[in-house]
């Protein structure tokens, strides 16, 4: 899909500079994630799923990334493999562009045309952006975690953070009972 200023394609390794630095002013807002670094490429391509890794680029500088958006697998047990996890970060200079609403639109198409069933997100309670990003596009608030993790970094560290638990339900696909059977062996 072509918005007006920017456009969506798949992630290149090329890229991964420019992910890694806006995943790094997402981790400084201390409401992004528990990690404390951004990883290296390989450990960042080995943690996501394939053909789930996509940014949004300037249409005007196919190279200039605005934001990105990826999934990894909830759990390796084979019988949850069609439920995923999101990760979306989006530059600062490009809020307020629609880009983390046609990211978030891409991988749940995606994600429903590989077959998965289900995509989580984990949002601090603090982080209301995301919030309310994953709820326009009809994710729900399932639960939260209590005192999930000690944060070590930022204005709460050496507070213990609660995270919310959002899901968005896809189409179940059509798989038969052996091949449901064979993905849990």
């Amino acid at each position: 899909m072509t918005h007006p200023d920017f456009h969506i394609r798949p992630l290149r390794r090329t890229d991964y500079g420019q992910v890694q630095h806006i995943y790094l002013q997402g981790l400084e807002t201390g409401h992004a994630s528990y990690d404390t670094e951004a990883p290296s490429w390989e450990k960042f391509e080995n943690s996501k799923i394939p053909g789930t890794m996509f940014v949004a680029c300037e249409n005007a500088d196919d190279n200039k990334i605005l934001g990105w958006i990826t999934a990894a697998p909830i759990s390796s047990r084979s019988v949850f493999h069609g439920v995923v996890e999101d990760s979306i970060y989006i530059h600062p200079d490009a809020r307020g562009r629609g880009v983390a609403g046609a990211l978030l639109d891409t991988l749940i198409d995606t994600c429903q045309s590989m077959g998965k069933w289900a995509i989580h997100s984990w949002i601090f309670p603090e982080n209301t952006g995301s919030a309310r990003l994953h709820t326009s596009r009809g994710f729900e608030k399932v639960g939260t975690l209590r005192h999930l993790a000690k944060m070590t970094y930022g204005e709460m560290a050496g507070q213990w953070r609660d995270t919310d638990i959002y899901e968005k339900l896809l189409p179940k696909p059509d798989i038969s009972n052996e091949e449901a059977a064979a993905l849990t062996s």
